[in-house]
């Protein structure tokens, strides 16, 4: 039988607002299905399982993340809860032979995800970030113009995740115990998709970060330098920006409009003179929410006996968890449970 076939039987843990996102795309997935999902608080989970479950097909409720473990017929674990508990839940999951999809950032230090990516390659279980940004349609626009060389040589990058949040020490973002702060959870999208048009880490970070009052991070402004471009990003809770990013080469510009990590429309722009002339527009709305080509692209693997998925490879994971790693360190900010 074609295993391309089958049905896909993912387990939510932790239903929460991004797991709303995953199951609202799960429907525009082939085969792709919510098959189970399991929180802490039962009656959460069984109104999420009411919610988003297909139409005929009753979604298992389970009370615990072991019970969801066990459960032989998950395919796959989709983990969206705050970013504390990535690195054990994760750890879990491959321990019970489960191929694992988590929400980015992967975990919240770079020796977490080494840890986790040596234990996938020890049990041979699949691992990946859900950095769903990578699989989008414009984003693989963007990476063909790149590949053909339609703006030479790019020189210097520009993006800014900013979006005005006032502090609320009860709120999941502000709180040091779940890994709150603005770049885990923002800035990690500036970080990763510079590394998506670079394809390497950069040589040198040079960063400031100011804090809330209880110590977290409220606005990030770094400059990552690469062999031959920079890219500079502002993230961070006390503004609202429009959110693109610009790549500019030798020859010209891509402009990635709206909110970068979730556009629908790019356009590439040719030096002429003194201006920019538009040359080319993309523009293609998602399917569902965006979510779709992460999920299809992590079956894909899955299905395929690979430990890890080739449009977001574990070096990338690494690469971003290790500047990320080093904006902390030397901004000062530090987090109760490390």
């Amino acid at each position: 039988m074609n295993k391309t076939n089958l049905i896909f039987n993912w387990g939510i843990i932790a239903p929460g607002r991004i797991a709303q996102n995953f199951a609202r795309a799960l429907p525009v997935v082939p085969n792709g299905r919510l098959a189970a999902v399991a929180s802490r608080n039962t009656d959460r989970a069984r109104d999420f399982a009411d919610t988003f479950g297909e139409s005929g097909y009753s979604v298992r409720v389970h009370d615990s993340y072991d019970a969801l473990l066990a459960d032989p017929q998950i395919d796959g674990v989709y983990i969206a809860s705050p970013h504390r508990f990535h690195a054990e839940q994760a750890m879990a999951a491959l321990q019970a032979g489960k191929p694992v999809l988590c929400e980015k950032p992967l975990t919240v230090t770079a020796a977490q995800a080494k840890q986790l990516m040596a234990e996938a390659e020890e049990r041979g279980v699949f691992l990946m970030e859900a950095l769903w940004s990578r699989f989008l349609p414009v984003w693989q626009q963007v990476r063909r113009w790149l590949d053909e060389g339609r703006i030479g040589q790019v020189h210097t990058l520009s993006s800014s995740f900013c979006v005005h949040m006032p502090f609320d020490p009860e709120n999941r973002l502000y709180d040091p115990e779940l890994a709150g702060g603005n770049l885990l959870d923002m800035g990690v999208y500036c970080i990763a998709m510079s590394r998506f048009v670079t394809g390497e880490d950069p040589a040198r970070v040079v960063s400031s970060v100011r804090h809330a009052p209880n110590g977290v991070d409220v606005r990030t402004a770094a400059t990552l330098e690469y062999r031959d471009c920079v890219s500079q990003f502002t993230s961070g809770f006390l503004s609202n920006r429009d959110n693109s990013m610009l790549i500019e080469g030798e020859l010209g510009t891509i402009e990635v409009l709206g909110q970068f990590w979730a556009s629908t429309e790019a356009r590439l722009l040719r030096l002429n003179g003194r201006d920019n002339e538009p040359m080319e527009t993309f523009s293609e709305p998602h399917r569902s929410n965006g979510f779709e080509y992460q999920i299809e692209a992590a079956q894909q693997a899955i299905r395929a006996g690979q430990l890890e998925c080739p449009g977001m490879p574990w070096a990338a994971t690494l690469g971003t968890a290790r500047v990320m790693d080093q904006i902390l360190r030397e901004g000062g900010v530090t987090y109760p449970f490390l």
